[in-house]
């Protein structure tokens, strides 16, 4: 029996809902293979960040040399500007008034002490003393007329032979007579005085500058311009301007080492002269510390004292001084080189902590000492400081340090 085509397509055919089977399954199988092979690109990248993190932790440490930090005693200078002050100065005045007879010295003399400058006119004074001894001796006759008025009334009244009322006017008397003579003395010293005073004389020793009037001039007591000065140059003062922050840790320092060295410590100065950097021959003392801010420089006067036999030091001159910074007996001073400066004013170094590796420092410097600062804050002894290589360091940078001997 023949087939007919339709039957025979209607058996070879598929029904529909097993060709949907068959794709789902298709779809399924593919979206597997495409996970599997994200997954495995996956892999890969974590597998290539894990290799390259431990590429980076094992990169080769950077070669430093550093040097062990260590507490040195030093003899610390911190320069400061100062001016040159007159140990003694004397503004000659007269005290009495009258005519300049003669000027006694030349204009730049060094006088000494009680040394006569200028020569008043004395006829006036000369007088005046006169006069006064001879009350002196009208009062000493006056009181020996009293003196024996007052024995005879003495011995009358023990009898009754005067009134005691005229015993009593013969004692007063006698007072008189006595308190005359002291007011004639005490008129006679004053007269003395005045005519002493018509020779001007130097209170100090020192030189003289050059004289304000001549001979002939007319001077008064207690007038406002002077005739002379005369200053006293050896020694001198050199008062140094120091902030109050600074001379407060200054001043802390040195009652320190008073206390260590006693009462009696001197503190040297060193002092140079503005227009070059040597020093000057001598050697100072601080002398004191004002106790009061200036309120217009907000800076404190330390007083210093200088010799100063060759006269090199004037009055008014500008200068450059250091006190020797005795007090810190010990300190931490590390090279310039190593110390870093920020864009903000602060300073770092780098040091090596206990893993070898580089530990970024923050610090705070004092005064420099020779090529080398001198560290108040952040640095103590024992510490590694890297001095060379730290160019390319970073914050936990493995190091290979190697230890360098410093140079002083």
């Amino acid at each position: 029996m023949p087939i007919h085509p339709r039957t025979c397509s209607q058996r070879t055919a598929k029904p529909a809902s097993h060709q949907c089977r068959s794709r789902a399954g298709t779809f399924l199988v593919g979206t597997i293979l495409i996970s599997l092979v994200a997954l495995a690109g996956c892999g890969k990248s974590e597998e290539g960040d894990l290799a390259g993190q431990s590429s980076k932790q094992q990169a080769p440490a950077t070669d430093v040399g550093y040097v062990e930090l260590q507490l040195r005693a030093i003899n610390q200078f911190n320069p400061l500007p100062g001016r040159v002050v007159a140990y003694q100065v004397a503004e000659i005045r007269p005290q009495i008034s009258g005519i300049i007879l003669s000027r006694l010295f030349e204009a730049g003399d060094f006088v000494k002490e009680g040394q006569s400058l200028y020569q008043i006119d004395p006829a006036r004074y000369q007088a005046e003393l006169n006069i006064a001894q001879a009350a002196l001796e009208n009062a000493e006759a006056g009181l020996q007329n009293a003196q024996a008025l007052a024995n005879r009334y003495e011995t009358l009244v023990a009898s009754s032979a005067v009134a005691e009322q005229e015993y009593d006017n013969a004692v007063a008397a006698l007072r008189k007579a006595k308190a005359a003579i002291s007011i004639a003395e005490a008129e006679i010293q004053a007269a003395q005085i005045n005519l002493d005073y018509t020779e001007v004389r130097s209170p100090i020793s020192g030189q003289i500058s050059p004289s304000a009037v001549t001979k002939g001039a007319l001077v008064t007591n207690g007038q406002p311009n002077s005739l002379a000065i005369v200053r006293q140059l050896d020694p001198v003062y050199v008062d140094l301007s120091q902030s109050a922050t600074a001379a407060r840790a200054l001043h802390a320092r040195l009652t320190l080492a008073r206390l260590e060295r006693g009462a009696d410590a001197k503190f040297p100065v060193k002092l140079y002269m503005t227009e070059t950097d040597v020093p000057y021959a001598h050697l100072g003392t601080l002398d004191t510390t004002e106790s009061a801010v200036d309120p217009q420089t907000g800076t404190i006067r330390l007083r210093s004292i200088f010799p100063n036999p060759d006269e090199i030091l004037l009055p008014g001159m500008f200068v450059r001084a250091a006190v020797a910074d005795e007090g810190r007996a010990k300190a931490i001073i590390v090279p310039q080189k190593s110390v870093k400066i920020q864009p903000d004013g602060k300073k770092h170094v780098w040091v090596i902590d206990s893993e070898d590796k580089a530990e970024k420092r923050m610090i705070q410097t004092g005064a420099a000492y020779g090529n080398r600062w001198v560290v108040l804050e952040g640095l103590k002894a024992g510490e590694r400081l890297i001095v060379e290589g730290s160019m390319t360091l970073s914050e936990g940078a493995k190091v290979q340090p190697e230890k360098i001997t410093p140079q002083d």
